[in-house]
């Protein structure tokens, strides 16, 4: 009988000590509030760190295409001086053969008039 008396008793304790550890473990609604506003915080952050990136990567697509035209605007303006100076070298080479001619033509006369 005593140990039936101690053991209700060892067991109201046991179910005491449950019954306080399961309450301290429960979160107090300011503690709840805090954490909401943690996550709040966090999601609004990180919504932001997207919005930020996304536009990062639209500038980067941009430069990217503007680095391709200037490229190919590059390449243009070397052909075209290219061109120009295979022009300017005939141009030269015309100059040179009109000015032979020019003495030639000059030479015939003089021949003509000492005539």
């Amino acid at each position: 009988m005593i140990t039936r008396k101690h053991g209700r008793i060892g067991m109201f304790f046991v179910m005491l000590v449950c019954l306080v550890v399961v309450l301290m473990g429960c979160a107090t609604s300011s503690q709840l509030k805090a954490v909401q506003e943690q996550a709040q915080q966090a999601l609004q952050k990180s919504e932001q760190a997207l919005q930020e990136a996304q536009s990062a990567k639209a500038q980067a697509v941009d430069s990217s295409k503007q680095a391709k035209e200037a490229t190919a605007a590059a390449k243009d303006a070397q052909n075209a001086a290219t061109r120009a100076e295979t022009a300017a070298d005939r141009a030269e080479k015309a100059a040179n053969d009109a000015e032979d001619s020019a003495r030639k033509a000059e030479a015939i006369f003089m021949k003509k008039m000492k005539k």
